[in-house]
């Protein structure tokens, strides 16, 4: 076992970015629907961001019927319960991919540029 996982707080948090495609006009009216309610009554403020999952951005593109999200999650759990009751309940297609930041890159290829010499 890797020590971060034995204590879950030191575990760091991964970024993924969802790219989400409602099946329909009407799945999407419906999700908007609940998504209006659950903002206007904070329910969406509270599910964004707890200790192990919090969203950084989302943005919208309804006349494609898309909306694309970055989070940060501490594992792929978090990302199952904050996006699985809307693919469940509207039949959003949903792709995660992870990805890094810009320090990160500057960090990462700083590293390979030494091993490359």
């Amino acid at each position: 076992m890797r020590d971060n996982e034995s204590n879950p707080k030191n575990t760091p948090m991964q970024l993924f970015l969802a790219d989400c495609q409602f099946p329909d006009i009407e799945n999407q009216v419906k999700a908007y629907q609940l998504f209006v309610e659950a903002w206007e009554n904070g329910e969406i403020a509270k599910s964004d961001k707890t200790d192990k999952f919090e969203m950084l951005f989302r943005v919208h593109a309804p006349g494609e019927g898309r909306v694309v999200c970055l989070c940060r999650a501490k594992s792929d759990k978090e990302i199952f319960e904050h996006f699985a009751p809307w693919r469940a309940k509207f039949g959003i297609h949903m792709e995660f991919t992870p990805v890094i930041s810009c320090q990160n890159i500057v960090d990462y290829h700083k590293d390979l540029f030494k091993t490359l010499g």
